[in-house]
């Protein structure tokens, strides 16, 4: 049965890391595996990050998702991939979850790496405030729901939080039914 995965997590988590991985090893650990990142869907609206947060936004990006997930499964993609650092939230999943979970099982995991892990993996880049990068990291430590598993991928390579991944969703970790409590 086809699969949707969301991986959310703060700038830094390696969630990006992950979905570049080529396809030949998310074929090996996994399967056919198609992904998603979110940011490059709101980038077709907003190139240059000048809009403030908007609902609407995130939810015509997260259709997209649904619809991409729709033509990747119709393709023989046994797995999709879908990750951003703003999905998160009963609210704006809700609304897909149902066409989701008509395609198949849909599981949601929160990468949780360290402040170390965060500040080590963007000190290269210097767009980045360190002081930005940790008030993120722990908004959305505050906001993880019960429903999201989380994944501690501090000390993990992008290909072995992949397998940790696939792992969890073996297990039926950070499966999602049905509607989220929010």
């Amino acid at each position: 049965m086809p699969r949707t995965v969301f991986l959310s997590g703060p700038a830094g988590s390696g969630k990006t890391t992950v979905l570049r991985l080529s396809h030949d090893q998310k074929r090996t650990i996994w399967g056919r595996t198609a992904a998603i990142d979110t940011d490059h869907l709101f980038l077709m609206v907003d190139p240059g990050w000048d809009l403030p947060y908007d609902d609407a936004r995130t939810a015509l990006v997260l259709r997209q998702c649904v619809q991409l997930a729709e033509s990747f499964f119709g393709a023989g993609y046994e797995n999709v991939l879908i990750a951003g650092n703003a999905i998160y939230d009963a609210f704006d999943l809700n609304p897909v979850l149902p066409d989701l979970l008509r395609l198949g099982r849909v599981f949601h995991f929160s990468l949780d790496p360290s402040e170390e892990a965060v500040l080590r993996r963007t000190a290269d880049d210097p767009d980045r405030s360190p002081a930005h990068l940790l008030k993120e990291l722990h908004h959305l430590r505050v906001k993880r729901s019960p429903w999201s598993a989380p994944v501690d991928n501090s000390s993990l390579t992008p290909l072995e939080t992949l397998q940790k991944v696939a792992h969890l969703v073996q297990s039926g970790a950070g499966e999602i039914h049905g509607p989220l409590a929010s």
